[in-house]
Parts: structure tokens; sequence; C-alpha cells
């Protein structure tokens, strides 16, 4: 499928930084602060100052992005009219339920015409005591450095076998945080037969930023951090273990059973084959 650039209006430069966001071939240009203006969806967290460093543009500002390009042009103008703009039933090839998976996806609510304002006002910038807002960022930094490490052990195993993986990714978090910096252990099992050292390096790089933090994050939010990733990962089910041995001898594990089987059906939509196929049957239906 050839890229195809859809470019935004032109806007005042003191929007600030431009990027281009490649998704699954289509391009569409943008500003940083576009994004960011909306802090608790999927792109305004990630585009948010300080994760910058997570981020792996190409040509310098260009981010891919996996998903349907032809529905992100409706997420995309969300964020710039500040209201969901559902198509005319029946004016486009997709369905309204593949719409709305694109919208949970991106973390957008979804509510009837007549509710919109109300819903979205709740997620639009606020004006927040910049302590508090200090300690949401690092609740927001924590939860995605967890599931980028969950995508990164589900890439390291992909590569051994497409069909299906299983493996338990352990963490423990100490009150005491003088003890390994805050985490105590961090495991896989089964351990990947490929690059599993190099893995381990790379998650225990992430994760020790959060290792003084980590305790109190999980004791005040872990039920929800839980709940989150179940929602948006399917495939990962969250256990939080509290283990108490003495008044400063403290404990969180994290248990994460990453179980994937395939589905073509799955794989299928969210492949480029899927809109060819789409078109092709409702042409031959249309004969």
């Amino acid at each position: 499928m050839n890229s195809r650039k859809l470019s935004l209006n032109q806007f005042p430069e003191s929007l600030g930084e431009r990027i281009i966001l490649n998704v699954g071939g289509v391009k569409y240009e943008t500003y940083r602060s576009t994004l960011t203006a909306y802090p608790t969806t999927l792109l305004g967290i990630m585009f948010q100052e300080r994760n910058k460093a997570l981020l792996h543009p190409t040509n310098g500002n260009e981010y891919f992005i996996d998903r349907d390009g032809e529905l992100f042009r409706y997420i995309l103008q969300f964020y710039r009219k500040n209201k969901i703009m559902w198509p005319e039933p029946g004016s486009e090839y997709f369905s309204r339920e593949e719409l709305e998976e694109e919208f949970d996806y991106f973390q957008i609510p979804q509510t009837p015409h007549s509710q919109n304002d109300n819903v979205l006002a709740s997620i639009s910038p606020t004006k927040t005591s910049p302590i508090a807002k200090l300690v949401s960022n690092k609740l927001d930094n924590f939860i995605l450095i967890l599931k980028q490490s969950i995508v990164e052990i589900c890439t390291t195993l992909s590569e051994i076998n497409v069909e299906k993986f299983n493996t338990i990714f352990t963490i423990t978090f100490s009150q005491e945080t003088s003890i390994s910096n805050g985490i105590t252990s961090l495991n896989l099992k089964p351990k990947p037969m490929n690059n599993h050292d190099n893995l381990s390096k790379t998650l225990l790089k992430w994760l020790s930023p959060f290792g003084k933090i980590g305790y109190f994050l999980l004791d005040k939010f872990g039920e929800e951090i839980g709940e989150y990733l179940h929602q948006i990962i399917p495939e990962v089910s969250w256990e939080l273990n509290h283990k108490i041995y003495g008044p400063r001898e403290r404990f969180y594990d994290i248990i994460l059973n990453i179980n994937y089987q395939f589905d073509r059906d799955i794989i299928l939509k969210n492949s480029e084959l899927y809109g060819i196929f789409t078109n092709k049957n409702i042409d031959e239906m249309n004969l």
C-alpha cells in the first residue's frame, strides 16, 4: 500500500513541534501540542515531553502506529475539534463497531452526540496543582513502562513462535528502597530461548527509575493499573501480591501472565489485507 500524506491546515508556528504520524501507511501531520492537550488519551500520554526518550521516530519526527490509517482520521478529528465526528451510516466502507474499537484503543470516551460535551469536558485540559500533576505524571509513566515491557516481552517471544506463547513476568518492589534500589527481583518463566539476558537487562533498565516509588504506586493504584492493562491488552492477566515479613519488610509482587493464541480473524482485521478484501467483498455484493 502506497503511503498517502494527509496534511492538516496550517496553524501558527507557536503551536510548537510538528510531527508526522504514519498510521498503517497513511501519514498525518499535526502538532505535538494538539495531542498533549488531552493528557489522559493514549496519544496525549505518548507525546508528553517526559516520554520523548521512550519514542523511536524515523526521519527525526515521524512515528509509526500500527493501526488502520483510514479510520485514524476520525481519531485526529477529535483532537482538532474536541468532539467525536461520527460518519453518516452507510457513508463509509467500515462499520460503526470498527470505529468504536479505534476510539477504545486510543482511550477516547464515546457517548451519544447529546452527551459528547459533558464527557469530553472531563478529559479536556484542566488547571491542576503542579504538585498533583507531578505525581500523576509519575503514575502515567509507570503504567507506560509496564505496557512497553509487556510489548517487548511479546516481541521477543513472537520471534520464536508467532502462533502461540505463554510466559509469566514477575517483578517485586520493596517498600524499603535501600534494598536493590527498590526492585528485589525480575523474572520470566519460562525463560525465552532467545536473547533472555538482553531482554532482562532491558526490562530492568526501564523499570529501575520506578524502584523507589513502585511500592507506593502499587499500594495506592494497583487494582486500577491491573484493570487498565488487561483492558488494553486482553492477553495479559494481572495479579498483585502483598507480602509482609516485618515492620519494614514489605513487598509487592506484580505477576503478569501473558497468554497469546493466534486468531486469524483478529490478525486479518488489523492488517493491511483487511481493507483490500473488505472492499473486494463489497464490490462483489454490488455486482
